[in-house]
């Protein structure tokens, strides 16, 4: 079976962000399903800002960009 690719709008997502301490989570999500696109917890999170990955002045379209980069958008 043939491996078929999502075609999803940063419309049809939203970001969910928690921050605590030293605890973090940065996670797009459908709005639909609410089934989750990528996510990052704790260190991750600061190793995806390190990386270039997720910009912490747009987690949202830097997280979704790297999501379609993926092929999981």
């Amino acid at each position: 079976m043939a491996h078929t690719q999502r075609h999803v709008t940063i419309e049809e997502t939203e970001l969910h962000t928690w921050f605590e301490r030293d605890r973090a989570h940065v996670e797009v999500r459908l709005r639909d399903s609410q089934e989750t696109l990528i996510e990052w917890w704790d260190e991750a999170v600061n190793e995806a800002i390190e990386d270039g990955f997720l910009n912490p002045r747009d987690y949202h379209g830097s997280a979704f960009e790297y999501a379609r980069y993926l092929g999981l958008a």
